[in-house]
């Protein structure tokens, strides 16, 4: 969710820096397009972590 927001961010304000008018003031100010997130390898973050609900040595419910 946080990374979604981080590139929208990132769109909006390359998108405002190379738009007229707004370019202008950017290219006198010295702003630059910004580097989108990437990461190496983002099929394996993409994978959800494997969970295991069962524990050795917990205890078991009494059954009366």
């Amino acid at each position: 969710m946080a990374r979604n927001r981080y590139i929208q961010s990132v769109q909006s304000y390359n998108v405002t820096v190379r738009s007229f008018p707004s370019n202008l003031t950017a290219t006198i100010f010295g702003y630059k397009t910004k580097a989108n997130f990437s990461v190496e390898n983002e099929a394996e973050i993409s994978k959800p972590p494997a969970v295991e609900f069962t524990a050795s040595g917990a205890p078991q419910p009494s059954r009366h």
